[in-house]
This record gives C-alpha cells, sequence and structure tokens, in this order.
C-alpha cells in the first residue's frame, strides 16, 4: 500500500491482483489482454477504479469484455457482442450482459481459469443470440447437408425435436 498525496492509500495489492486476472483471463482465453486502466483518486469525494478489456473476434463476431474493479464494490464484467455488419456500428446494435460477482479480485484470480470457462459460455449464449433476427443474412449461406448431420450427431444431447401436436 502507498499513499498517492492525498492522504488516501491505494492497494497496490489490489491492483497487482486485478492486473494478474485480467492478464490470466486473456492467457486462457486465447489472445492478448486489451486496455488496463486505472482511475486514481484525486479528491474527498473519488475513489480508485479499474478497467481491464479484453477483445475476442471471429468468425464475424466482435466479442469485447470489460472487467471493472473499485475497491468495496463487486467486481463487474460487461460481455459485448456484435455479428457481421452489426461490428461497425455501436454497441446498442449487440447483445450486452453484466455481470457483478460479489466476491473480491483477490477471491477470484485462483479460480481464474474456471471464470475464462464461464466467459466462453456466456460468449457462446450471446454469439447465437446476437445473430437473431438475421435469417435473411444466413439463407445465403450453403451448409452441405452431411455436415449438419454430422453435427447433429455430435450434439445429441443438445438437440431438442419439436414435433407440433396435431389436432385429432
Amino acid at each position: 500500500m502507498t499513499f498517492d498525496g492525498t492522504g488516501k492509500t491505494i492497494d497496490l495489492q489490489g491492483v497487482a491482483a486485478f492486473a494478474s486476472l485480467v492478464e490470466l483471463l486473456a492467457q486462457e482465453l486465447g489472445v492478448a489482454a486489451g486496455r488496463m486502466q486505472g482511475q486514481l483518486p484525486n479528491g474527498p469525494d473519488s475513489f480508485n477504479q479499474l478497467l481491464g478489456e479484453i477483445d475476442l473476434n471471429s468468425q464475424g463476431f466482435s466479442r469485447k469484455l470489460s472487467l471493472m474493479a473499485k475497491p468495496g464494490a463487486p467486481l463487474a464484467l460487461r460481455f459485448a457482442t456484435k455479428w457481421g455488419t452489426e461490428r461497425n456500428s455501436n454497441v446498442a446494435g449487440g447483445v450486452t450482459a453484466d455481470y457483478f460477482l460479489s466476491a473480491t479480485v483477490e477471491q477470484i484470480v485462483p479460480q481464474g481459469r474456471a471464470l475464462a470457462r464461464y466467459v466462453e459460455d456466456i460468449f457462446a449464449v450471446q454469439d447465437r443470440m446476437v445473430t437473431l433476427g438475421y435469417g435473411n443474412k444466413l439463407t445465403g449461406i450453403n451448409v452441405p447437408t452431411s455436415q449438419l448431420e454430422a453435427f447433429e450427431r455430435s450434439e445429441e444431447s443438445m438437440i431438442s425435436t419439436h414435433v407440433p401436436k396435431t389436432e385429432n
């Protein structure tokens, strides 16, 4: 811990834990860590705030994970996903979800690898959601029937077949 000149104490261990968590998540997700910045106290009403960003872009999807930490506040995670031409517009055109974890960054770091798997799961759901309403763009895609059948066999437990009720 150190003093910042305004009489406030900066938790350097907390800052190091946050940077470690962002780096660990980026490594586990197979990408480089993006921007990390801190807002240090500069007055009686201010507070420390740390922001880390990780970009995961592939297969036409643009994904951004933002981590925000403040002393005494839950760790906040913002997941934003855009697809196709949506990537060039503002985030409102995609899917965004906020998560607030009640544990401190220091408590989460030992489980960082598990958190990375949850991040992948959340982005997988958002990838499916962001394409809703774009069926007309998907009709031009040509996927061989054999490839669809192979996928259905590999995901058999995840696929449910809906058969509409027929009236007698």
